[in-house]
């Protein structure tokens, strides 16, 4: 098969809202994005207009696809086992209506695709030029040409992630080792799965119903990686903010409150010693525990991840460093590569038979 693009349509945002129009007159307050190269002024596209629709939870059809169907809609894929992703096709089939539930990683990193792309023109005529030179060949499958533009979206995001940060408003309520900071790794660890599981039981048994979800993050999680023997762990409660609801029983347990970080998912950061804990504590439908857990998953599955990570540690902590959060932060770009790497696995086929922009 060929693909064939258009050059930028000036029509393309009014077909978007004609859409948009559409869906909230049967879901009022739909929180909806243009999402796509459709979406991204001066960038050649398929004539395909993508939405984005964000539900509480997408396996709950009946919350929303009926409303749909009475639009004209139809539910064309179903992927239960990838971000809960539903793809509808509205009455005009070159209309692509995608389905992810509230604090899903995909929902941002689809509108920060959209978002870079229009703000810099660098990545904008990479993103173009990429298509063009693809869309000239001929594919088998319309996702074959989909996973060849993956390396570029990669690369791309890379630099969207690192360079849109969100702000972080750190409060310290104990304080930490600054300077002359040395990070000391260790081969991995079985006895560390068996740390976990002790926490894991100190948790629910201060906690109780209020645990809604909690799970073994970080490198002592990753069998065969080299790690600082550190038990990094998330705990998901119903409002992290409250921290009246789950802060003193867990001070009883044994933790302490280290810091506070209301702008970044109303992160709540608690810690013990022996073994070393770092307790990471989240509302729910938060895209951070998302993040963590897929990349996680990379590196449990994925060997060539595991070891260019484990390298790019064993060449951080061969340095001094100011403070631990230091040596955190200069992972930070392999961090987001192997963490995009982890969402995008299964992007292409997500649309078989399905045109997008």
């Amino acid at each position: 098969m060929n693909v064939e693009l258009s050059d930028y349509d000036v029509a393309w945002p009014g077909l978007y809202e004609r859409e948009r129009s559409r869906i909230l007159g049967v879901l009022p307050g739909a929180e909806l994005e243009h999402i796509g190269s459709t979406s991204v002024p001066g960038l050649c596209a398929k004539p395909v207009i993508d939405l984005l629709l964000v539900v509480e939870d997408p396996d709950d059809e009946a919350a929303y696809v009926p409303a749909l169907e009475s639009a004209g809609y139809w539910v064309q894929v179903r992927e239960s086992d990838w971000h809960l992703h539903r793809i509808l096709k509205g009455p005009d089939t070159n209309v692509n209506l995608h389905v992810f539930g509230r604090g899903c990683a995909q929902v941002r990193r689809h509108v920060l695709f959209r978002d870079w792309l229009r703000a810099g023109d660098g990545d904008r005529e990479l993103y173009a030029r990429t298509k063009r030179e693809l869309a000239a060949r001929e594919w088998e499958r319309v996702q074959d040409y989909a996973r060849a533009k993956s390396a570029v979206v990669l690369e791309i995001l890379s630099r969207a992630y690192v360079g849109s940060r969100l702000p972080s408003d750190v409060e310290y309520v104990t304080p930490s080792q600054v300077g002359n900071v040395r990070i000391t790794l260790e081969e991995h660890n079985p006895e560390w799965a068996a740390w976990y599981a002790k926490q894991e039981a100190r948790i629910r048994g201060a906690l109780g119903d209020r645990v809604l979800r909690v799970e073994h993050v970080g490198s002592t999680s990753v069998p065969g990686l080299a790690a600082k023997p550190l038990i990094d762990i998330v705990l998901v409660v119903p409002d992290s903010h409250d921290e009246d609801a789950y802060v003193p029983a867990l001070v009883e347990a044994g933790y302490y409150l280290r810091l506070r970080e209301p702008g970044w998912y109303a992160h709540r950061l608690l810690k013990d010693h022996g073994p070393e804990v770092n307790l990471h504590v989240y509302s729910p439908a938060c895209e951070d525990v998302e993040r963590m857990l897929v990349f996680r998953d990379l590196l449990r599955g994925d060997e060539a991840a595991r070891a260019e990570y484990e390298a790019v540690k064993r060449d951080l902590a061969a340095r001094t460093w100011e403070r631990g959060q230091d040596y955190a932060d200069a992972k930070t770009r392999v961090v987001e590569r192997l963490i995009l790497r982890g969402l995008e696995s299964a992007e292409a086929r997500t649309c078989a038979g399905t045109p997008r922009g």
